[in-house]
């Protein structure tokens, strides 16, 4: 029998039962799913990377993802379809069911971001110029290579920290 069919059928069977006995219910099932041995055998039953479902709470959809990251309470799951991460607790997520002879496809994490291109560009003694906050050109020397920024000096004998993005080489012609 499909999930769907069961969801019906269960939506079905309480659609007439009354308010009071539906919250009775909500509170019985929330409190069953907080027990620490449901969420302990949902977490020891996942691993990074391996293919899951999970319950969308908005709509009650069953979703399909990966596994990228495990927290104490909760999950983190990179949803196939749109590649969404979501953050889930573990009771919610079981792992996918996998036809005959498939073969689970390994996570592969997402790429580094680039490191600042801006400070490799630069080097102590190179002359470089910018546009301070009035938009005047300044033209200095470089003089300290910091994390974010270069400590320069200008022509004019004053000491400027500067993000690397501001600067541009001075070419001599």
């Amino acid at each position: 029998m499909a999930e769907d069919d069961i969801a019906t059928r269960m939506i079905e069977a309480l659609q007439d039962a009354p308010s009071l006995q539906l919250y009775q219910m909500r509170a019985l099932i929330d409190t069953m799913l907080a027990e620490p041995k449901r969420t302990m055998q949902a977490r020891a039953s996942l691993h990074l990377g391996q293919a899951v479902q999970f319950v969308d709470f908005r709509t009650g959809q069953i979703r399909h993802g990966k596994l990228i990251a495990r927290h104490d309470a909760q999950a983190t799951v990179l949803e196939d379809v749109v590649k969404r991460s979501w953050k889930i607790p573990y009771v919610a997520i079981a792992p996918a069911s996998s036809e005959p002879g498939a073969q689970p496809t390994p996570y592969e994490p997402p790429p580094e971001p680039a490191a600042p291109q801006g400070q490799r560009e630069f080097n102590l003694g190179d002359k470089v110029t910018f546009d301070d906050a009035k938009g005047t050109a300044q033209v200095g020397i470089v003089k300290r290579i910091n994390r974010r920024t270069a400590t320069l000096e200008t022509m004019d004998g004053r000491t400027w920290r500067v993000d690397f993005q501001l600067l541009r080489h001075v070419v001599e012609v």
